[in-house]
């Protein structure tokens, strides 16, 4: 053990014996069986961690889940669909031994770069498997300015795998001590990743229903958006007459009452739920159904991604459009994934819009197929890179859990 990290231990766990009180009821029951703990070291792995959560769920259905995150990090999104949720305990040695000693993971999955010593070494010394994915920048002591470069190596040396996104972020971790067989460049993981099911007798069907005539699709959108993206498409029909919307609200419950709505502002409107078609004299079309989002994402070239365009908006993950090859439109208000919105932009595979007249004036842009084409490929190379780097995180998973024991 590095004089750096041997000292930092030192500090800590005095530190820890002024404040620490052993509670062993603090924390709820563990489940039993398997247990990945993952630690979320920032916030723009919110998302991604839960997608991975969602294939391994897939995968090993009989595997539990524990989510820890740091105290800065403002989770604003439930984490009761992936398993137990709980703040990461100080990094003291007092406290890490308490932690590992009521959890037992089977393995800790550290999403990020941003360490945690005193946990790590605990983590490292009870044969724990340690596997650090979607690292972003180069490694540092999470709420530490400064740090050793001692103890930067003395932990990173303590992971099996290092999963980076890009070569520069490898190199910078190698040269922080990392050993290099255990960094892999294999891309970013990225939320809403996953290709999205659809039924190909109902694509065929609806897509000679369609027949030639141009279609873009308004997703998730929320009731604060119907008027915004409906007067955007009267704006962009002016130019395409035959133009069809798709709307698929996020809620699909209010689809009656928001093609009543659209009735009445002299739309002529055909309802999914209702099964009703989209003929050719129909101007819009609500996806009012669950789980079809894949179609209507296959059937639309451009999308616009609701939740996005209105104050207070959160947006919803960019991903599940772009793995269809669909040209994105979304508006300002995309907090929870603006980490990926970001990088499907630089990527030229998103184009962000503020009001209506943008998003009628981004519709009529994208009309022309080579436009949209060329965003939509964009958009695919991104988030096959985030497959692929959820599939090779995935693996080290499972072959990590084959190689435990139950508790």
């Amino acid at each position: 053990m590095s004089l750096g990290l041997t000292l930092y231990l030192a500090a800590a766990r005095r530190a820890g014996a002024r404040v620490h009180k052993s509670d062993t009821t603090k924390y709820p029951a563990r489940p039993a069986g398997k247990l990945v703990w993952l630690h979320i070291s920032n916030a723009e792995e919110i998302a991604p961690v839960q997608e991975l959560i969602r294939h391994l769920t897939a995968d090993r259905p009989e595997v539990s889940f524990l989510v820890t995150t740091p105290d800065n990090i403002p989770v604003d999104m439930s984490f009761q669909d992936y398993g137990l949720h709980l703040p990461i305990p100080p990094d003291t040695p007092q406290q890490a031994a308490e932690f590992l000693d009521h959890w037992h993971p089977d393995i800790a999955v550290w999403a990020g770069s941003g360490l945690r010593p005193a946990l790590t070494v605990a983590t490292h010394s009870r044969n724990i498997p340690l596997l650090m994915v979607d690292a972003r920048n180069r490694a540092s002591v999470d709420g530490k300015k400064r740090w050793s470069k001692g103890v930067i190596t003395a932990i990173l040396t303590r992971f099996s795998h290092i999963l980076v996104g890009k070569g520069a972020v490898a190199r910078q971790i190698v040269q922080q001590g990392a050993d290099p067989q255990t960094v892999a460049v294999c891309g970013f993981l990225e939320e809403g990743a996953t290709t999205l099911f659809c039924d190909d007798r109902d694509r065929d069907d609806m897509a000679e229903i369609f027949a030639a005539r141009p279609v873009w699709l308004a997703a998730h959108t929320i009731d604060a958006e119907d008027a915004l993206v409906t007067s955007a498409h009267r704006s962009a029909s002016r130019l395409s007459h035959r133009l069809l919307l798709i709307i698929a609200p996020k809620d699909p419950a209010r689809g009656g009452a928001l093609a009543q709505t659209l009735t009445d502002d002299g739309w002529i409107v055909a309802q999914r739920s209702l099964d009703q078609d989209p003929h050719e004299h129909v101007q819009i079309f609500i996806a009012d159904t669950d789980d079809e989002m894949g179609l209507w994402l296959r059937l639309a070239p451009v999308c616009f991604m609701g939740n996005s365009l209105t104050k207070g908006s959160t947006g919803c993950s960019p991903f599940e459009a772009s793995a269809l090859g669909s040209a994105i439109l979304h508006g300002p208000h995309v907090d929870r994934y603006k980490t990926g919105y970001a990088r499907l932009g630089a990527a030229g595979a998103a184009c962000k819009v503020t009001d209506t007249a943008q998003l009628a004036s981004g519709v009529q842009n994208l009309l022309a197929p080579d436009k949209a084409a060329a965003m939509a490929h964009a958009g695919w190379e991104i988030s096959t890179s985030g497959a692929q780097a959820a599939d090779r995180a995935i693996a080290l998973i499972t072959d990590a859990l084959d190689r435990t024991e139950d508790v």
